[in-house]
Order: structure tokens, then C-alpha cells, then sequence
């Protein structure tokens, strides 16, 4: 009776680990626009998660989400004006551990046509994620479908998505989900409701949001989380701080001799 019961506990322990591991750390709902060609943008995400029953899976040890912070830098580059690629370096600081380093991604965003010529605006977002083999060994493919409509004062953004591990021990299988946003655009804080899940994990949660510039060059999205169900943190604070790095463009300058000629 006492080895069935353990094997039982043990069974329950390894399902909850490798659901917790899936958790998310970071939340964006990716838009259709891409940066100008050779303008870099730079983003600094820090997430906070004050409130969660859950677990996290850190460098073999199983700690509390609760008190976790995450943060990532992100740089990315236009290519042309309709294709981008980037890259993600991770770090998380919970409860109980140190701060470290804990994966990058690789990332790829291409859009199609320009803004309003079709009835809706689409384009596709891909990213790979390597985590540090000391804290992972399962890297991730994952795939976006962006599609974007405004109406009037408000845009709708969905990102259809799946991804699949393509390395380690985790199940290999397609976890699918949808991640998405309202927001107003009218004003310089513009106010929105983002809404994140995976299917297969079951997590989803919902973040009142709100974009705010600060000049037009620099963008901070704020929002509050809260977990829908039991699979997700209950709480959930995050910060995106996005620069525009105002590059030279050797297009600019080759316009501006022939004008000036």
C-alpha cells in the first residue's frame, strides 16, 4: 500500500512539474507593424508575480512562483520594411534562488502587404527558444498567425499560435493556443484588455492593460493578470519598455543629396 501511494505521489509530482514548467513568465501580443528598415528596436520586459499557487522548475529545484521576477532584454532588427528577426536573452530571480541566466530566443516577424490594403492585416511571428542546458534541456519551436482589424477608435489583434518541444523529455505533441488584444488608440495611454492561454497546459489568464508613449520613440505596456483557472499564476504584473534606436539609414541620406540636388 505505502509503494503504491508513493509511486501515485511521484506520478502526480512529475505531471505538475512539467505543467508548472510551461507556465509562462513573459506576456505580449505580438502586432502587425515591424520596425523601419535599419531602425533597431531594444525592449526591456520585467514581469512580477505576486500572487500564485504554483510551482517553478529551477536549475533541478522546485520553488515557489510567488515573489518570482522575470526579466528579458530583446533586440530586434528590420531587414526590410515587412521583415524582421530578433533575439531574447532571459534571466528569473525567484524566491528561495539566485538571479540567472535561463535561455535566449531566436525570433523571425514577417508582414503581409501594407496596413488597410487588405480587410484584414495579417503576418506570421516565429521563435526558438534555447534554454541554458544547466536549467532545460527541451528547446521549443513555437508559430503565430498575427492577424489585426481596427474598428473605428478600437484594433483587435489575435495571435492563433503552436508550439511543439522538439528536444528533452518533454511531450512531444502540438500545444496550441490564442493569445489576444483590444485596445483604444486615440490618445497618448491608450487603455486594452489582453488575454493569454494555452489549450493543451489549460493556463489563460486576462491583463487590463495599457500602452502608453512616452515620446515617439519609447512605448511602455503595462497590465494586471489574473489567472482564469487553477494551471495559471493568480496574479501577474508586467512591464514591456520598448526604444526606438533612431539609426541613420543609408536610404534617408542617399533621398536627401538627390532633394537636395
Amino acid at each position: 500500500m505505502k509503494k503504491s501511494i508513493y509511486l501515485l505521489l511521484s506520478i502526480l509530482m512529475s505531471v505538475a512539474t512539467t505543467r508548472l514548467f510551461a507556465q509562462e513568465d513573459f506576456y505580449k501580443v505580438y502586432q502587425y507593424e515591424t520596425p523601419l528598415i535599419g531602425f533597431p528596436e531594444i525592449a526591456v520586459y520585467n514581469t512580477y508575480i505576486p500572487s500564485s499557487d504554483l510551482n517553478l522548475k529551477y536549475f533541478g529545484k522546485n520553488l515557489s512562483r510567488q515573489n518570482l521576477w522575470a526579466h528579458s532584454v530583446e533586440a530586434e532588427l528590420a531587414v526590410t520594411d515587412h521583415f524582421s528577426v530578433g533575439a531574447y536573452a532571459d534571466f528569473e530571480d525567484p524566491n528561495g534562488g539566485k538571479f540567472n541566466y535561463v535561455r535566449s530566443h531566436l525570433e523571425a516577424r514577417i508582414r503581409f502587404f501594407q496596413r488597410y490594403d487588405k480587410w484584414v492585416n495579417t503576418g506570421i511571428y516565429l521563435e526558438y527558444y534555447l534554454p541554458r542546458s544547466s536549467y532545460s534541456k527541451s528547446q521549443e519551436l513555437e508559430a503565430r498567425l498575427i492577424l489585426d482589424k481596427d474598428f473605428n477608435d478600437y484594433r483587435v489583434v489575435l495571435n492563433p499560435k503552436v508550439s511543439v518541444y522538439t528536444t528533452g523529455d518533454e511531450d512531444k505533441s502540438l500545444q496550441p493556443g490564442i493569445d489576444g488584444g483590444i485596445y483604444y488608440r486615440r490618445c497618448k495611454v491608450q487603455p486594452g484588455v489582453e488575454f493569454y492561454s494555452n489549450f493543451k497546459e489549460k493556463t489563460a489568464s486576462v491583463f487590463p492593460s495599457a500602452n502608453i508613449f512616452l515620446s515617439p520613440h519609447i512605448s511602455w505596456n503595462l497590465g494586471l493578470g489574473f489567472g482564469l483557472n487553477r494551471e495559471s499564476d493568480d496574479m501577474t504584473i508586467k512591464s514591456i519598455l520598448q526604444f526606438d534606436v533612431m539609426a541613420i539609414r543609408p536610404s534617408k541620406l542617399f533621398s536627401k543629396r538627390i532633394n537636395k540636388r
